[in-house]
């Protein structure tokens, strides 16, 4: 397992280098379903960014942190430091992570520009990105 930092700065780009570094080793069984991304400790995270506008671009600053809690009447309380520094929600990690896995579904080695082509069609329609 990676270990990722909390609060620290990456690019989106440097994300899912880790995610897709040892990709084919974990799942070696080549390209159909069921793939699952390295243990990065990003799943369980949520991506932060504060610098959003409409497309997601390789040197996009994003930061991990925990999800937001959920009260009692469902309301969503962000950590601290996400209130603090004025991050919004980029993606769950679960989601990145899944967008990653279904781009390798579809073709073997999938460039940066296909991942980040691939991150912003799902934000956009909530739905992968055909290859």
């Amino acid at each position: 397992m990676t270990n990722v930092e909390l609060r620290k700065p990456y690019k989106i780009s440097d994300l899912i280098e880790l995610v897709t570094k040892d990709y084919w080793a974990v799942n070696q069984d080549g390209i159909n379903s069921n793939h699952q991304c390295p243990d990065t400790g990003i799943y369980d995270l949520y991506i932060y960014t504060n610098n959003f506008e409409d497309l997601i671009v390789e040197d996009l600053i994003c930061y991990l942190e925990e999800p937001p809690e959920i009260t009692d009447e469902d309301e969503e309380v962000f950590p601290e430091f996400v209130v603090k520094e004025g991050l919004t929600l980029l993606y769950s990690g679960e989601n990145f992570e899944s967008v990653i896995e279904v781009a390798f579904d579809q073709k073997h080695q999938p460039s940066m520009q296909e991942f980040v082509d691939s991150l912003n069609h799902y934000r956009e329609y909530d739905s992968y990105l055909d290859f």
